[in-house]
């Protein structure tokens, strides 16, 4: 009987030893594993403690969701002045209808959903002095599609030369609503 007792209590002992060591090997696993894993937001105390926000440094994400052909077009850019120093509410009373994907003080991921096809890329810029449409084809080539009877000279000296350098547009609701703004 007592050897019976004796090996029932080192059964015992040698049971709880592997259930405490596997415990120490789970909980070093786990802490490695969160070490290791990235962050999409910072930690609760940084937000508490410190305001976030755009820095010159801050990479801008745009993403544009394509409903039609469901594609995702990336555009990645500095953050440009008037943006640095905002918050993300700041940022998202700016970029009101615009989904925040993420917002740290590297990067920030912005999408808009736009009706329509990936293909519908149109530059305005000049022809001949006036106000012009170009399209891009799939192939990335630019093609005049229409000379409107604007001159340049006739609009702001700011708004021509966002035109001579050419402004890209996405979708045929977004031309017409930057070309309404041109013409009024």
């Amino acid at each position: 009987m007592r050897k019976a007792g004796a090996v029932l209590v080192l059964g015992l002992c040698s049971f709880l030893v592997f259930l405490v060591i596997g415990y120490q090997h789970t909980v070093k696993t786990q802490e490695e594993q969160q070490a290791a894993a990235p962050r999409l937001y910072e930690p609760a105390e940084r937000t508490i403690n410190e305001r976030i926000t755009i820095s010159a440094d801050t990479k801008m994400i745009y993403q544009y969701f394509y409903t039609n052909d469901r594609v995702t077009k990336e555009q990645t850019e500095a953050a440009p002045v008037f943006l640095q120093g905002l918050d993300r509410e700041e940022l998202q009373s700016v970029y009101n209808g615009w989904q925040m994907m993420l917002f740290s003080p590297e990067k920030v991921i912005l999408r808009c959903n736009i009706e329509g096809k990936s293909s519908e890329s149109y530059i305005i810029g000049e022809d001949g002095g006036y106000l012009a449409i170009f399209y891009e084809d799939g192939q990335k080539a630019i093609h005049l599609q229409e000379r409107t009877e604007i001159p340049l000279t006739a609009l702001p000296e700011g708004e021509a030369l966002q035109i001579r350098e050419g402004l890209r547009v996405t979708g045929e609701e977004n031309l017409a609503r930057l070309l309404a703004d041109f013409m009024s």
